[in-house]
């Protein structure tokens, strides 16, 4: 794809997600009313140095109730770049709009890509801001507001980290400030608009769930779907809360290369399922964002997207973003639904009995290397495993978590990547 053809895919990109901010009515909330602003793609005004019209990616104008002109423009440069926008695009940009506008403009660059630290420094000489769009991103309402924790992860969106981080659809930078709204970012251009106080406050956090209420969750779910035995039917599931689950044998990547394994839009209520290498990840990944409708994120979450690192938020930190709570939360409400307590109990009880386990002061399950003990649980693992259709990494941590399981094998530890299912499948607050 030519670099013509990639910033035109940003710039329509870009400039339908500002049409359907207004059209929801929530644009700049709180600053102007939707109904005040303007929004333009390829805009021109008439430069009279150069005496030719000049034209710009995307363009909001905002006006005050009652008047014909706009107090503010914010004009928007588009860069569909891979690597770094230079100094000179800066400059190049910063004299177009100064040709033009004198005053009450300001001038953004939106990129998909992160920025070396460099970027700020140029973005600070040159007056400029910069948003960072990624179409496949996560769309997040609960990170919007500025505590120390929130501001770091919108940086960490914008400038290299060391540590990656799952994409949102809009971050901003301007004038050493990070902003995850767009109604933000414009409220802080024109800060005489909005109390700075009231914009800080709204805005809801999200609430520590314990594992009781999240089991309670995932049981009503499954008594609504009639559930009795065997695997769960997500499908039927998804039916019953009436979301229509796709499933499509694509690959979809965000803009750091991180494959989306599924997203969920809680306005039109449709998960969203992408390729996976294995049905128990699949049938996971579809209970994870269940869990996201079912725990009532859409409070918090326009849409979300799942990527693999999101599998590995298997407990609470202090220094959390409330992004990962929401996704720790899923997660637990996945493990649920798809292994009930009840019926894991019941049927581990029933294989136990057909092969023969016999509790020899070790414990309800025991397993060491000696054949005699190694090959019954291994075939216990499979049978679960088989009938709830979860890997047998998942049968084996439930087992732990709920103490069930005595260990005693000498072995090298299984790497997490392939135990992210098992490990995800019976995390508990700590």
């Amino acid at each position: 794809m030519s670099s013509t053809s990639k910033g035109d895919k940003l710039e329509d990109s870009f400039h339908q997600y500002l049409l359907d901010q207004q059209d929801r009515g929530e644009l700049i909330f709180g600053a102007y009313p939707p109904e005040n602003c303007k929004i333009h793609k390829k805009k021109e005004y008439y430069c009279r140095e150069r005496e030719a019209y000049v034209e710009f990616d995307v363009v909001i104008e905002l006006y005050r109730t009652g008047r014909d002109t706009p107090h503010l423009y914010v004009m928007f440069e588009c860069k569909n770049h891979d690597a770094s926008v230079s100094e000179i695009y800066v400059n190049d940009f910063s004299s177009k709009i100064g040709r033009i506008f004198p005053h009450a403009t300001k001038g953004i660059f939106v990129i998909t890509s992160r920025l070396q630290s460099g970027a700020e420094k140029v973005a600070r000489n040159g007056g400029m801001g910069i948003v960072k769009y990624d179409e496949h991103g996560l769309e997040i309402i609960a990170d919007r507001r500025g505590s120390y924790f929130e501001q770091g992860y919108v940086r960490s969106q914008i400038f290299r980290s060391d540590v990656p981080a799952k994409s949102l659809r809009f971050s901003a930078f301007n004038d050493g400030k990070y902003f995850a709204t767009m109604d933000d970012l414009l409220a802080d251009l024109d800060t005489g608009s909005i109390d700075k106080r009231q914009r800080e406050a709204r805005g809801p956090s999200v609430p520590f769930l314990t594992i009781k209420q999240i089991k309670d969750c995932a049981a009503k779910t499954l008594q609504q779907a009639d559930y009795v035995s065997g695997a769960v039917d997500l499908s039927k599931i998804c039916k019953v809360l009436s979301i229509d689950l796709q499933i499509a044998d694509r690959a979809v990547f965000d803009t750091d290369g991180a494959a989306i394994l599924g997203s969920a839009n809680f306005g039109r209520k449709i998960i969203e399922i992408n390729a996976h290498t294995l049905k128990t990840r699949e049938r996971f990944t579809i209970a994870h964002e269940i869990g996201h409708f079912v725990l009532d994120h859409e409070q918090y979450l326009r849409s979300e997207t799942i990527i693999e690192r999101d599998l590995f938020i298997t407990k609470e930190k202090p220094s959390s973003f409330n992004y990962e709570r929401l996704e720790y939360q899923a997660n637990a409400f996945s493990a649920e639904l798809i292994l009930p307590d009840d019926v894991f109990l019941r049927k581990t009880a029933h294989f136990r009995r057909d092969l023969d386990f016999r509790n020899i002061g070790h414990g309800y399950i025991f397993v060491d290397n000696q054949p005699c003990n190694y090959v019954p649980y291994e075939e216990l693992l499979s049978r679960l495993s088989t009938y709830f259709e979860v890997s047998k990494q998942a049968i084996e941590v439930k087992f732990k978590k709920a103490k069930m399981l005595t260990d005693s094998r000498k072995r090298n530890e299984p790497g997490a990547i392939g135990n992210f299912v098992g490990d995800i499948s019976s995390f508990r607050p700590k």
